[in-house]
């Protein structure tokens, strides 16, 4: 990374030549952006219930409905009604329209001097008003038209436009429109008409979304030219940011346009999330960069100093923002997928304009210059005042976590108050049309809400039998009790209908034998029936019309219903419920268990993550402190605020934490190179806080500003998105400022191999004998488990009879191993000498021998100590790294006896005795 941004710095003209290249590529795309709204892009990808809702459709059909609501006092007056019958025929003449379902059209099952009549309720136009409502009591017995086609009073009435096979989304703005057309003149004569379907709804939806891309785009810019001005007060620093979350948008746009995808309500929110988080890692590369300036250190060592330092924490504080914005399509449901995708994608771009753009443009805009003046004192007052706020959360360091937990533990309760509310409604904006007229539509009638439930016995003609339609009537009752469906119909009410009829009974009656069901059959019309039973009357379908928004209340109907079913229904049936509704509440389980998983993967990515960067377990854990803090607030806040998990809250806590995450790597990285430098946690802490303070509370801003600009979004999810965005980051600002650094305060986050020297490193340990054939990494693994000893001169190491659980390997100075000689010769046997880089005490270990000789330092000396323990482990979790070691100390071992033989053989191992080794 760090290379990437040099290159940038060195090479800004080409930088900024490609940027431009691209950026007009891309400019001839972003036109080919439309917007669409879809039904299926709120449910599970591959979700079971959902093909078996398409086997439904299937097999009984799926009518796209857009209906046309009347509402009078009088809602059958002559006038009226040729009026309607006009709409009806012109409707019926346009090519979208399959046919329209009315009291025009619906048969009115009478016997007629002996005859059984199937005539329409509105064959001829009741000329009296007792012949109108003479029609509308005989309609209100009908249960396929009360509720649906008819309200209770008789006061609304419903025309139902089915439209024709191969009708899209693409068609609803000319279907709106026409339909609109053709209802106008009804205005003239009710006191309420209107159209609605999924047309109208998605047109609606398309337009705002259209309408709120130019709104909320410009207060998004404007409020992180707010936020920027207000903390870094230089035009450049302020540009720049604007610039890369400007290019950033058109990018992602232009990839949108090339590959033919299209805005949604959730993917919408992109272009403009591009400019909210867009600027963050900006801000923190030109803070470096103006730290070194004010230093004034000459131009192109401070763009070095940038690259040197922030490299490596940018690349990973993009890897975990990327991960965060990934994990959203965890929950499996579609729109969310292609949410999370989009914006990793977005967030990609943006990070490879960063790192490319800002080198660039800062290395021409410094070229010429001069560092300023005065940067010494502005760097001291910085340091006071981190000074002063870690001496002050030092000291209250009891109070502020006694503080932090009380809040953690209010929002832990406040969020078990949380609801899940899953209604697609919702998408509409609140002062929405549609949205009117849904809600009138759910008072007036049965609701735009179905679901199905579908019972089968794999038998032919089970359902001619008045045994098995009686079941069926049982799970009508049942619902019915239940006071939440609005209409139920099935074949049993046809064949109701049909029974009270031939047998002119006063109200519809199930036949009460198979013989009567037999004699009905000669007069069914199949192709009335066929949306509720097989062809074969093996299966029968109940569909169940309902107005329940809350997910909750479906959710608790319809396990009562399931329980019903499992209970009482015939042993030789076999019941299923399906649907719309029943996909509602699936993608609401995938919803609520994809937002637990994300955010349980995100941390656990960012303790790994962080533990990998310091090679310590407890750096990583402390990092999720500060990031689990903000997600119980949140939790907490929802509760508090009655805000609903649902599709656009369940994106909050994953993206936000994704984006706050950056501070806290930003903290603990920074905290581990002051460490380095200054050895002294509590200065490193200081001069953390001082260089991170601007930066993390001027990105916090900006996001917190770009995140209240959803709030003012006409969809209520997205509302709530960015409010609950804004909330998290704010409270991981103060996590960042207050746990952050009591936190890491309490642990070194410095290890042996950050505190050798590069000399030592590369000098030493990396032209060892030891670590022949090791990369850096590898080798760095047993320095982990290892530790320095320092000793003086002519001071004893080990000693003859001592356990050998040590290898040792001299870092600097000199070791002379010697074994004492009785006897006629008064010398010790000198086995050999070790300098820097050199092993020895090794052979004892291997053998698991007591030492059979003594080690003495010949100057001072530091000595590097691996043992037993570290090295079986290296063998166990790292076989390849434990072959090339024992192959190196095998290799070594050998080099060394060769040595001393020939020493041996030449009379030059012998030396004076030393004192301190005769007692062994």
């Amino acid at each position: 990374m760090r290379q990437i941004l040099d290159f940038s710095a060195q090479r800004p003209w080409w930088i900024l030549g490609l940027l431009f290249l691209v950026t007009a590529a891309a400019v001839t795309q972003v036109g080919k952006v439309e917007v669409r709204v879809a039904a299926d892009d709120l449910l599970v990808i591959d979700d079971p219930e959902r093909r078996y809702a398409e086997l439904v459709k299937e097999r009984y059909g799926d009518q796209k409905v857009v209906l046309v609501y009347l509402e009078d006092a009088h809602i059958l007056d002559p006038e009226k009604l040729k009026a309607v019958s006009g709409v009806i025929d012109s409707l019926e003449g346009r090519g979208f329209v399959e046919r329209v379902e009315s009291l025009f059209s619906v048969p009115w099952l009478k016997s007629v001097e002996g005859y059984l009549d199937k005539s329409p309720y509105l064959a001829e136009i009741p000329q009296t008003r007792e012949e109108a409502d003479r029609i509308l009591r005989a309609a209100l017995d009908n249960t396929f038209i009360r509720n649906v086609l008819l309200t209770d009073d008789g006061k609304g009435m419903g025309l139902a436009v089915i439209l024709a096979d191969g009708v899209s989304g693409a068609d609803d703005k000319r279907i709106t429109r026409v339909i609109e057309q053709e209802i106008a003149p009804l205005r003239d004569h009710y006191l309420r008409s209107f159209a609605i379907g999924f047309p109208q709804i998605r047109h609606e939806i398309t337009q705002s979304i259209a309408s709120e891309q130019g709104d909320l785009f410009p207060l998004a810019l404007l409020a992180l030219l707010v936020a920027l001005f207000a903390i870094l007060r230089k035009v450049l620093d302020v540009a720049l940011p604007v610039l890369t979350a400007s290019l950033s948008v058109v990018w992602i746009l232009g990839l949108m346009g090339w590959l033919g995808i299209h805005l949604n309500v959730v993917t919408s929110i992109v272009p403009i999330l591009m400019v909210v988080v867009g600027s963050t890692e900006d801000i923190h590369l030109l803070a470096e960069f103006r730290r070194g300036w004010r230093k004034r250190i000459e131009p192109r060592r401070a763009l070095d100093n940038m690259a040197r330092k922030m490299g490596r924490t940018v690349l990973f504080t993009f890897i975990t923002t990327f991960v965060g914005f990934l994990s959203v399509g965890l929950s499996r449901i579609d729109v969310l997928w292609q949410f999370g995708l989009l914006a990793a994608a977005g967030l990609l771009l943006n990070f490879l304009i960063t790192i490319t753009l800002i080198p660039a443009v800062l290395a021409l805009a410094v070229r010429q210059r001069e560092a300023p003046r005065g940067g010494r004192r502005l760097s001291g007052d910085g340091e006071n005042l981190a000074q002063g706020f870690w001496d002050m959360l030092r000291r209250g360091r009891a109070p502020v976590l006694l503080a932090l937990a009380a809040v953690a533990a209010l929002a832990v309760a406040g969020a078990t108050r949380i609801e899940v509310n899953h209604n697609p409604v919702d998408s509409l904006a609140e002062h929405s049309e549609a949205k009117r007229y849904i809600e009138r539509i759910n008072q007036r009638l049965s609701g735009l809400e179905t679901f199905s439930v579908v019972i089968d016995s794999g038998i032919q003609d089970t359902f001619l039998k008045a045994r098995y339609l009686e079941e069926v009537v049982e799970i009508q009752a049942f619902l019915e009790e239940q006071g939440v469906a609005r209409a139920t119909t099935s074949f049993a009410d046809y064949l109701a209908l049909l029974n009270a009829a031939f047998q002119e009974l006063d109200e519809p009656r199930l036949p009460s034998s198979d013989d009567i069901v037999n004699e009905l059959m000669i007069f069914l019309d199949y192709d009335r029936v066929a949306d509720y039973v097989a062809e074969d009357y093996s299966e029968a379908r109940i569909l169940v019309r309902h107005n329940v928004a809350s997910t909750a209340e479906l959710r608790r109907f319809v396990g009562e219903l399931q329980g019903f079913i499992d209970e009482q229904l015939d042993s030789g049936l076999e019941a299923r419920i399906s649907g719309d509704s029943v996909l509602t509440l699936s993608a609401t389980n995938a919803m609520i268990y994809g937002q637990l998983q994300s955010i349980g993967l995100l941390l656990l990515f960012i303790v790994l993550v962080i533990s990998l960067l310091f090679t310590d377990l407890r750096a990583g854990l402390l990092a999720a402190l500060p990031n689990v803090f903000p997600v119980l607030v949140l939790f907490g806040f929802m509760g508090y605020a009655e805000i609903p998990l649902n599709i656009g809250t369940t994106m909050a806590a994953a993206i936000a934490i994704g984006i706050a995450v950056d501070d806290t790597m930003h903290f603990m990285l920074r905290y581990n190179q002051e460490l380095k430098f200054y050895k002294s946690q509590s200065q490193a802490v200081v001069h953390t806080i001082r260089g991170e303070a601007l930066p993390v509370i001027a990105t916090s801003l900006a996001l917190i500003g770009g995140f209240l600009v959803f709030a003012t979004s006409d969809f209520e999810p997205i509302r709530q998105f960015g409010l609950l965005s804004a909330v998290v980051i704010g409270a991981a600002l103060v996590a960042d400022f207050l746990l952050t650094p009591l936190a890491v305060s309490t642990l070194r986050l410095v290890t042996l191999w950050d505190l050798l020297s590069m000399r030592v490193r590369t000098e030493v340990i990396g032209k060892s004998c030891l670590f022949r054939g090791m990369s850096d990494r590898q080798i760095k693994r047993f320095i982990l488990s290892s530790t320095l000893l320092e000793f003086k001169a002519g001071e004893r190491v080990f000693g003859i009879g001592e356990p050998s659980e040590e290898v040792y390997m001299v870092m600097a100075g000199g070791v002379e191993v010697r074994v004492p000689r009785r006897g006629a010769t008064d010398c010790d046997m000198v086995v050999d000498r070790f300098s820097s880089g050199q092993l020895f005490g090794e052979v004892a270990m291997l053998a698991g021998e007591t030492r059979k000789g003594n080690a003495i330092t010949l100057e001072q000396t530091t000595l590097l100590v691996l043992n037993r323990e570290g090295i079986e482990n290296a063998v166990r979790r790292y076989p390849l790294i434990a072959s090339k070691l024992f192959l190196n100390m095998a290799t070594d071992i050998s080099h060394r006896w060769v040595r001393f033989i020939k020493r041996a053989s030449n009379n030059e191992i012998c030396a004076p005795a030393m004192e301190d080794s005769r007692d062994d």
